[in-house]
């Protein structure tokens, strides 16, 4: 293994980054008339975790003075900036909530809207998918979505539900389907995040580098040699050596794991060599 080139791999290493396909998807969260200042600053927080920037509250119920209180930056925790930066929208005349949502969300290109409810299909305007079988459109051209939450109490009322382009369940225990609001978005955006992300291996803070093709089949050369040299039965022989190449094949290893193995079956190698030749 060339470790110049493992360092180079480290430095360029990214264990996140935005697929082609999605480089032009731009995401909004859209909170509607959220009631509980502690859910806006979880929800901050977890729009940070995975990398979602742009955060509109629609006429809460919750005071705005709360919304940005210490309290709720201690929720948000490093999701602060997404916090102090979101559109807080309010509705003067409630009797205008609907129309100012419509106008709201006529600035987007795709909106993605969320329920609790749909598991029947009483109600047309509910049919939901799981957010796992989402498929999100590839554009060439910037293409804003909006991905909107109800109120905690009664989440999104039919009306504002049906102005999204497709609607989200997350499948719950049916004897309790409640999901808290910011555990609600924290799932979708996870697998929205997904998604529009090639996602690599990484423990901790340094990466785990695969290793490559041609390193393990150096380790499986050095594994028929020892099959060769331990005699084993000629129509065993195969099936012992696909078994190693079977195993390793399944695994993911590191660039480090398989070092310590090569070091290990080479020991081994040398021994049998050693055994062999003072036997002959």
């Amino acid at each position: 293994m060339n470790k110049k080139n493992i360092k180079q791999e480290i430095n360029d290493f990214k264990e996140t980054h935005r697929t082609n396909d999605y480089e032009n998807l731009s995401f909004t969260v859209i909170l509607v008339q959220p009631e509980h200042s502690g859910n806006i600053g979880s929800i901050a927080r977890v729009m940070e975790n995975f990398n979602f920037n742009n955060l509109i509250i629609f006429n809460p119920v919750e005071k705005v003075d709360k919304i940005l209180s210490y309290e709720t930056q201690g929720f948000a925790m490093h999701g602060k900036d997404v916090l102090f930066n979101a559109k807080i929208l309010e509705v003067k005349n409630q009797d205008n909530h609907l129309t100012e949502f419509k106008t709201l969300l006529r600035t987007f290109d795709y909106v993605i809207a969320t329920t609790a409810r749909g598991k029947s299909y009483s109600n047309i305007r509910r049919l939901a998918i799981f957010p796992e079988d989402l498929t999100l459109p590839i554009s060439v051209e910037p293409l804003n979505v909006a991905i909107i939450f109800g109120k905690e109490s009664r989440g999104l009322t039919n009306e504002e539900i049906s102005l999204a382009d497709i609607i989200l369940r997350i499948p719950t225990n049916s004897d309790y389907s409640a999901l808290n609001l910011s555990h609600a978005c924290g799932i979708v955006l996870y697998e929205i995040f997904k998604k529009i992300n090639l996602l690599t291996i990484s423990r901790g803070e340094n990466p785990v580098l695969l290793a490559d093709k041609s390193d393990r089949l150096i380790l499986y050369d050095i594994i028929k040699n020892i099959i060769d040299k331990l005699k084993i039965r000629s129509y065993k022989e195969e099936n012992v050596f696909l078994a190693f190449k079977n195993i390793f094949g399944r695994s993911l290893m590191s660039t480090k794991e398989l070092s310590l193995i090569l070091g290990l079956f080479s020991k081994v190698d040398t021994i049998l060599e050693g055994i062999n030749l003072y036997e002959n």
